[in-house]
């Protein structure tokens, strides 16, 4: 079962093994710019459950939580921080 949000893909189709539904997020994002990676996060047996729906929205609850985290966290970084592309400094420092 895909869904999406936030501008990710959730994927929250369940594995079926012994006889229950293990709840899977697999959650993608991709540009449209050629020259930016696609970014993927697959998170494994959030939990199991006897119904497949009960799986299914389990892992599509915990996909939007850590989604609206991570975008929540990178609003919270120091915009002075950050430089544009063609700003950089002509050395970085190895960390």
């Amino acid at each position: 079962m895909k869904y999406e949000y936030g501008g990710w893909v959730i994927d929250a189709t369940p594995d079926f093994s012994l006889g229950q539904f293990f709840a899977h997020a697999r959650i993608i994002r991709t540009s449209p710019d050629d020259d930016v990676d696609t970014e993927m996060h697959i998170e494994r047996n959030l939990a199991w459950f006897e119904t497949e729906d009960e799986a299914i929205e389990v892992a599509r609850q915990w996909a939007i939580e850590w989604i609206d985290a991570r975008d929540d966290h990178l609003a919270m970084t120091d915009p002075g921080s950050l430089t544009r592309q063609n700003e950089r400094p002509a050395k970085v420092p190895a960390r």
